[in-house]
C-alpha cells in the first residue's frame, strides 16, 4: 500500500488538505454513490433484474425488442395491439404481455429500492448538511436517494441562513396534472440546482411535458406512487443501460435530459466526480464534462 507521502509525489491527494483550493464545485454522482445506502444497486442492469423478475413466457419476448426502455418496449407492444384489433386478430396475448411488462417493472423497483421505513434518514441529514460545501449536482443514478437528500437540505436551508437551498427545475403548476410538478427552463430565486443526467424512477412525460412526481404528505410511499403511475400506462423516464451512443440518442429525445446535459457542458465550474466509473458506457458524460477547461476531482 503506497504512503501518503508517496501518492502525494504522484498527485493524489487527501479532499480534506486541499478543499480549501476549491469552492462549492459541483458534483457529479454515480451508482457508488448510492451503494453506500443499498447494495441492492449494484446490480449492473435493472432491465436485467426485470427480466429474471419476468413471467417465462414473455422473457424472451421482451428481449427480441432489442431495447432495454420499458417505455418504448410498451409503445411497440400498444402499437401491436392497435394493429391486431383493427385486423381482426387475437390480441390476448398482446394484452398479457402489456401487463406482464408493467408488473415486472414494478416487482423490480420493489425489488431493488427500499422502502422509507428501511431508509437511514440519519445518515441522509447528515450527507445534507455536507452539500453545503458543494455546488449543483448532476447525477446519473435513478433512485430516490437523492430526491430524500435534497427535501432534507431543503428543510436545513428554512433554518440556516448560510445554507443554500437546492431546486431540480420542476417547480411549474399551471400544466402539471394532480400530484406532479412541471419543468421549466427557467429560475427566480437563488438556489443550487440539480440534474438527472439519465432521468429517474420519479420523472414522467405527459406528452411533450416533463413532470415530477410529488409526495403530497409525509406518509406518502414513493415506490407506491410510483407503482401506480406504471398500472396507469405511465412508465418512468430513465436510461440504466445500453451503449453511450443509445443513451444520448435516449437523451436527445428528452427535453429535460437534454436540458440537464447541455448544462453539464455550459459549466466551466470545477467538478468532483464521486462513485462514477466512468466507464465507455458514459462516455457522452465525459465529453460533456471536458467541453470546458475546468479543474475535475475525481
Amino acid at each position: 500500500m503506497p504512503t501518503r507521502e508517496e501518492l502525494n509525489l504522484n498527485g493524489i491527494y487527501e479532499w480534506e488538505t486541499v478543499k480549501d483550493k476549491y469552492k462549492n464545485p459541483s458534483l457529479l454522482l454515480g451508482n457508488g454513490f448510492s451503494m453506500m445506502f443499498s447494495q441492492n444497486f449494484s446490480y449492473n442492469s435493472l432491465f436485467d433484474i426485470f427480466l429474471q423478475n419476468t413471467n417465462d413466457q414473455f422473457r424472451e419476448l421482451f428481449s427480441h425488442f432489442d431495447t432495454t426502455n420499458f417505455e418504448l418496449i410498451q409503445k411497440y407492444l400498444t402499437y401491436s395491439l392497435k394493429v391486431n384489433s383493427i385486423l381482426g386478430l387475437p390480441t390476448e396475448v398482446i394484452v398479457q404481455a402489456i401487463d406482464e411488462l408493467k408488473n415486472g417493472l414494478i416487482r423490480t423497483i420493489e425489488q431493488v429500492h427500499p422502502r422509507c421505513s428501511e431508509i437511514n434518514f440519519t445518515q441522509l441529514h447528515y450527507i445534507a448538511q455536507q452539500l453545503k460545501d458543494f455546488g449543483d449536482i448532476y447525477t446519473t443514478n435513478y433512485d430516490m436517494y437523492l430526491y430524500h437528500i435534497i427535501m432534507l437540505s431543503n428543510d436545513i436551508a428554512r433554518v440556516k441562513k448560510d445554507y443554500i437551498a437546492y431546486q431540480d427545475w420542476f417547480w411549474g403548476r399551471n400544466n402539471a396534472p394532480q400530484g406532479f410538478l412541471e419543468f421549466m427552463t427557467t429560475q427566480d430565486y437563488e438556489y443550487k440546482h440539480i440534474f438527472y443526467l439519465h432521468g429517474s424512477l420519479f420523472i414522467f412525460n405527459r406528452g411533450v411535458l416533463n413532470i415530477m412526481l410529488k409526495r403530497e404528505s409525509a406518509n406518502a410511499e414513493l415506490i407506491n406512487l410510483i407503482a401506480n403511475q406504471i398500472r396507469n400506462d405511465s412508465f418512468p423516464v430513465f436510461i440504466t443501460e445500453g451503449s453511450g451512443a443509445q443513451k444520448l440518442e435516449g437523451i436527445n429525445n428528452n427535453n429535460y435530459l437534454y436540458f440537464c446535459l447541455k448544462k453539464l457542458k455550459s459549466s466551466s465550474s470545477p467538478i468532483m466526480i464521486f462513485g462514477n466509473a466512468m466507464g465507455e458506457f458514459d462516455n457522452h458524460i465525459l465529453d460533456a464534462i471536458k467541453e470546458r477547461p475546468r479543474d475535475i476531482i475525481y
